[in-house]
Parts: C-alpha cells; sequence; structure tokens
C-alpha cells in the first residue's frame, strides 16, 4: 500500500507525543522512544504547547515554524530566544533586536509553562 502525503504541519513535541499515544495501541520502539523523549524533554502539556503557538504567531507575527520550536524549547531569557531564532533569516531585521518583542515572548512563554496562557 502506497501511503500519500496529504498535507503536512509543524507541531509541539508534546502533541506528536499524545497523537501517538491516542493512535497506537501498542506503540513500537520507535514511537515508544519518542513518547519517552518528550515525556523527559517537554516543558509544556499538549493544551499549552498549541495555545503558546497560536498566541506567539497572532501576538507577535512568527511563523508557525518559528513558534513551534520555540513552543518546544521554552527559552529562559533572551539570550537563548536569540540562539533558537537566530537561524530563521527573516527574523534579523523583525525580532532578533526589538527588545520588547523578545520580553514579550519569554512572558507568553512563563505563562504557558506556569499554566496561566489562555
Amino acid at each position: 500500500m502506497v501511503r500519500k502525503i496529504i498535507s503536512k504541519t509543524e507541531i509541539p513535541m508534546a502533541v506528536a507525543a499524545k497523537l501517538i499515544q491516542e493512535r497506537a495501541e501498542q506503540p513500537n520502539v520507535l514511537q515508544s522512544r519518542v513518547i519517552s523523549y518528550v515525556t523527559k524533554y517537554s516543558k509544556l502539556s499538549p493544551e499549552q504547547a498549541n495555545l503558546l503557538v497560536e498566541k506567539l504567531m497572532a501576538d507577535v507575527g512568527l511563523t508557525r515554524e518559528e513558534a513551534v520550536q520555540v513552543a518546544d524549547t521554552c527559552p529562559r531569557n533572551v539570550e537563548e530566544l536569540r540562539a533558537i531564532l537566530s537561524g530563521y533569516k527573516r527574523l534579523v531585521s523583525f525580532l532578533l533586536f526589538s527588545e520588547e518583542k523578545m520580553r514579550a515572548v519569554l512572558k507568553l512563554i512563563e505563562d504557558a509553562v506556569a499554566g496561566r496562557l489562555s
């Protein structure tokens, strides 16, 4: 049976683990490793991760790919955030040098980690 990709969307790793757990009755070795990794390293619940991604896109203007990367890593300070986003060339003039936008992103992350994001 040939599988065909119909569409693709970046999702936070916590959401990926949730989808694997819901769809796999008996997770295979790779699925089990993904679930284990996400359980160990994810700082957000799937719901908070999705909410943070949506807020970052709407409030700050990040692309979905950038917002997912930020939600997966949850940087704690401006330097970490700059390191994470430095690979996205369009952000050099837009975000990387705007201290105000960086602080807004960090505030959203802090609220999501604390469970206060709504």
